[in-house]
C-alpha cells in the first residue's frame, strides 16, 4: 500500500511538473466600454477574446504557439481595426491602452525581453510616423475617387505626386525611428524582424549600413538571414551599378544581346498582361512619352512577368508595343524578378547604353523628367 501511495505521489509531482504553458492577459483601459480585445499566434489561431467592459479585461489560457502574434483592441461597430503586433510567450502581460487613442501601440509590460524591445520600437514608431502616415492614408482615399487613371489628367497627376512624396517622408521618418531603436538595443535579435517589416528597399544602402551592425544572433535568425539576402541583391541594382542581364525571349525567339544597344538611355519596363496600370502606362507612352524625348538616344525594352506566352503576345499585339519585348514566361519566379529585385508591378529602371543602372523605381508620371534630365547630362 505504502508503495502505492508513493507512486501516486510522485505521478502527481511530476504532473505537476509537465502543467501546460499558461499566458494571462490584464487589460486597463479606463473609459472603453462595449469593445472587444483578442489576440492571435502567427498561424492566425486565436488565442484569447474578450469583451471590455468598465474599461477592464483579465483572461487567461495555455499557450500552444509561442512566437510574435497580433493584439487588437477595437470598439464594436466601428470601422477600423487597432491590431498590434505581440509576442507571446508564458506569463502575464498588463495592457495599458488610451481608450481615446487605440490606434496608437498599448504600454505593454511582460517578463518577455523580444516584447519589450517590440514595445520601444512600436512607441518610437508611433511618435515620429503617425501624422505622417496619416498623410498617405488621406491621398489614397482621394485616388480611390478617380474611376480609372486617365492620361493627362492634372488632377490625378498631382494626387499621385503628392502620394509618391508622403510615401518617401513615412519612409524616411520609418528609418530614422529604426536607427534610434538600434542605439537603445544595438544588440537586439529583434531588428530584422522589424527591419523586414520596414521599406527597406527604399534605401537599400541605408538600411544595409544599419544591417551590417547587426549582432550575430540577430543576423542568424531567420529574418535576418532573409533581410540579408535580399539587402545583397538590391546592392547589386543601386545607381552606377551593372544592369542584370534580361532573361528569356522575345516572341519570335531572340535572346537579349547586350552588344546591340545603341542609344544612350534605356527605359527598363517590368509588367504584366493582366495589370491594369501597366497596359495603361503603355499607350501613355505609345502616345506621350515617345513623343516627347529624343527619340534618337532613348530607347524603351519591357520585360514581362507573365507565366502564359498567348496572354503576353495577345497583349503585345492589342496594345500596339514596336519596342523590344522579353519573357522568360515563368511568372513571378522569373529570373528577371529576382535579378532586377521586382517588387512591384509595373516598375521602372533607367540604364544607360553601357548598361549601367542610372535609377531604379522611377515613378511613371516622373518617367520623362527623369530622361531629360538624364540626356542632359
Amino acid at each position: 500500500m505504502n508503495k502505492i501511495i508513493s507512486f501516486l505521489a510522485v505521478a502527481l509531482v511530476a504532473a505537476g511538473c509537465n502543467k501546460p504553458p499558461h499566458i494571462t492577459f490584464n487589460g486597463k483601459v479606463p473609459g472603453l466600454n462595449n469593445a472587444v480585445f483578442l489576440v492571435t499566434d502567427a498561424a492566425g489561431n486565436g488565442v484569447i477574446g474578450d469583451n471590455i467592459a468598465n474599461g477592464a479585461f483579465k483572461k487567461d489560457t495555455v499557450l500552444e504557439n509561442a512566437g510574435y502574434g497580433t493584439l487588437s483592441i477595437n470598439r464594436n461597430g466601428v470601422e477600423g481595426t487597432n491590431e498590434f503586433e505581440v509576442y507571446l510567450e508564458p506569463g502575464e502581460y498588463t495592457i495599458e491602452a488610451d481608450a481615446a487613442h487605440l490606434e496608437r501601440y498599448p504600454k505593454i509590460i511582460s517578463v518577455s525581453q523580444i516584447q519589450k524591445e517590440l514595445s520601444a520600437y512600436h512607441v518610437l514608431q508611433d511618435d515620429v510616423s503617425s501624422n505622417a502616415e496619416l498623410l498617405v492614408k488621406q491621398l489614397q482615399e482621394k485616388i480611390k475617387n478617380f474611376k480609372a487613371y486617365m492620361g493627362g489628367n492634372a488632377e490625378y497627376a498631382n494626387l499621385q505626386r503628392r502620394l509618391n512624396m508622403a510615401t518617401a517622408n513615412v519612409n524616411g521618418v520609418k528609418l530614422k525611428a529604426f536607427k534610434d531603436f538600434l542605439d537603445q538595443y544595438p544588440n537586439s535579435v529583434m531588428a530584422p524582424h522589424a527591419m523586414e517589416e520596414l521599406d527597406y528597399t527604399s534605401d537599400p544602402a541605408a538600411y544595409n549600413q544599419l544591417y551590417q551592425k547587426l549582432s550575430s544572433a540577430a543576423k542568424n535568425t531567420d529574418e535576418g538571414k532573409r533581410v540579408g539576402e535580399k539587402l545583397s541583391k538590391l546592392m547589386k541594382v543601386l545607381p552606377g551599378a551593372n544592369a542584370p542581364a534580361i532573361a528569356g525571349n522575345t516572341p519570335d525567339g531572340k535572346a537579349f544581346d547586350q552588344t546591340k544597344l545603341d542609344k544612350k538611355i534605356y527605359v527598363v519596363d517590368f509588367w504584366k498582361a493582366g495589370n491594369q496600370v501597366s497596359r495603361i502606362n503603355h499607350q501613355d507612352m505609345l502616345k506621350g512619352i515617345i513623343n516627347n524625348v529624343s527619340i534618337k538616344n532613348v530607347g524603351f525594352i519591357s520585360v514581362s512577368l507573365d507565366n502564359k506566352r498567348d496572354w503576353w503576345t495577345k497583349a503585345i499585339t492589342d496594345d500596339g508595343l514596336t519596342w523590344p519585348q522579353y519573357s522568360d514566361l515563368n511568372g513571378n519566379e522569373s529570373a528577371n524578378a529576382t535579378n532586377w529585385v521586382i517588387t512591384t508591378i509595373p516598375t521602372f529602371y533607367l540604364v544607360d547604353g553601357k548598361w549601367r543602372i542610372l535609377e531604379r523605381n522611377v515613378q511613371f508620371h516622373n518617367l520623362e523628367k527623369s530622361l531629360n534630365e538624364h540626356l542632359k547630362k
